[in-house]
């Protein structure tokens, strides 16, 4: 399954740079190498945002369940959603993107719930995600914890997966443009401005 993800920089200031940019520049000037630079400052944005686990406008993520139990940082485990991320451009856009099918539920969280059969099966130790499913897992079993959750583990008591109806997952915005991408953006527009009239 191939899902893309793209996030529209609204930014007016940027808008407006590049529009000014492109009226100003003799007909047929091709704007690529600007775009092509602005995108990978977009690309950068995005992949540092795993480092900081902070949003574009800077605000923190909730820790995953994992991170807070094992360590670790939120959405690196594997580190496959941070390196999907590509960056494209044309003459007169600049766009990253990924197309990792899990990455609208952490850029604008939801609910998940089980399609098949009546829970979510989240594993929680290494055997289990190597695993990737209980069905793949002999000798488990289901209990129900004195708290009333359901867990899947094995007769020693270690538990491999979570069992759940339902998992609310919180936003963990990684794609958009910081304040600082913002005025990155800028300066590779009025460099590339400067650039294009010198050799005028």
């Amino acid at each position: 399954m191939s899902v893309d993800l793209r996030i529209d920089v609204a930014n007016a200031e940027v808008r407006a740079a590049v529009e000014r940019l492109r009226l100003a520049m003799p007909l047929g000037g091709d704007m690529s190498p600007a775009m092509q630079s602005m995108a990978r400052v977009l690309k950068t944005g995005a992949q540092l945002r795993f480092r900081f686990m902070k949003g574009p406008d800077g605000a923190a993520w909730a820790p995953s369940r994992r991170a807070q139990t094992e360590g670790g940082q939120t959405l690196s485990l594997t580190r496959r959603l941070r390196n999907s991320i590509t960056a494209a451009h044309s003459s007169t856009t600049a766009a990253v993107g990924t197309n990792v099918a899990y990455a609208a539920i952490h850029q604008f969280g939801g609910v998940i719930r089980a399609k098949r059969g009546p829970f979510l099966a989240i594993p929680v130790t290494d055997a289990a995600r190597a695993a990737g499913s209980p069905t793949r897992m002999a000798g488990l079993a289901v209990w129900q914890t004195l708290g009333g959750q359901f867990v899947m583990g094995t007769a020693e008591g270690t538990v491999h997966f979570l069992l759940r109806r339902q998992v609310v997952m919180p936003e963990r915005p990684f794609l958009g443009a910081s304040d600082a991408d913002r005025g990155e953006l800028l300066r590779v527009l009025k460099d590339y401005a400067d650039n294009a009239w010198r050799r005028r």
